[in-house]
């Protein structure tokens, strides 16, 4: 009987009536999703998905399975369930075009003194992957601006001689719309990597083993344009 409630005999995308939830930030649902939802449109039309804001609650969700898949960085993941990556994104930082004072790379030096927008989704000050890094070599930033969302920060950059420090495939989507100029962050910085996470009796679903190699798919296609 448990096995029948955590495995499904057969998933066949092109008739299957189901719906996956996902939990993923912004970043991850502006590079991922357009794509995602272009190949289930078209191999798997009566899937839905729903798409989760992450959040602190990741470990309870998964081990309730209320969500099907979670994507975040490593040190986000529960060690209580399989996990495996998806993405590895450098960051570039993001300035206004008028802004003369950065050239096409960024010191650790005019880094420190710039003045930053940054990022947290948690809202309870949770730090994020490159504030983790950053608090770990004992550098610290001058934060001017906190936005609730990666993708907020584009717009706020135009105009201005602050700075903000981004995943370069989100940056590569959103950037040019804006006239933004991207550059190279200062020396040893990290890149990124995400991993998606599933709950441990979901390893033989069918259906999300099918949704995993899409999502992979989807991935292997993200391409950073060259820094500017």
């Amino acid at each position: 009987i448990s096995h029948a409630m955590t495995t499904r005999p057969s998933f066949d995308p092109t008739t299957v009536q189901r719906e996956f939830r996902l939990m993923m930030s912004d970043y991850i649902a502006r590079v991922a999703m357009p794509e995602l939802l272009k190949i289930l449109r078209r191999e798997a039309p009566h899937v839905t998905i729903e798409v989760v804001a992450s959040d602190a609650s990741m470990h309870a969700r998964i081990e309730r399975r209320e969500i099907d898949l979670a994507i975040a960085p490593e040190r986000f993941l529960s060690p209580d369930h399989p996990f495996e990556p998806v993405i590895e994104d450098p960051y570039v930082v993001v300035v206004d075009p008028a802004n003369t004072a950065i050239g096409t790379a960024i010191s650790i030096e005019e880094y420190v003194a710039a003045d930053h927008i940054v990022a947290n989704m948690s809202g309870n000050r949770q730090a994020s992957f490159e504030d983790w890094f950053l608090q770990n070599v004992d550098i610290v930033r001058k934060v001017v601006v906190t936005v609730p969302m990666f993708s907020l920060m584009p717009s706020l950059i135009v105009g201005t001689d602050m700075v903000a420090t981004m995943h370069a495939s989100l940056a590569a989507s959103m950037a040019p719309a804006y006239g933004l100029r991207t550059v190279q962050v200062p020396e040893n910085f990290p890149k990124l990597q995400e991993f998606a996470q599933w709950h441990r009796l979901s390893s033989q679903d069918l259906g999300l083993i099918w949704l995993r190699g899409k999502l992979h798919d989807v991935f292997d296609t993200v391409r950073v344009r060259g820094i500017d």
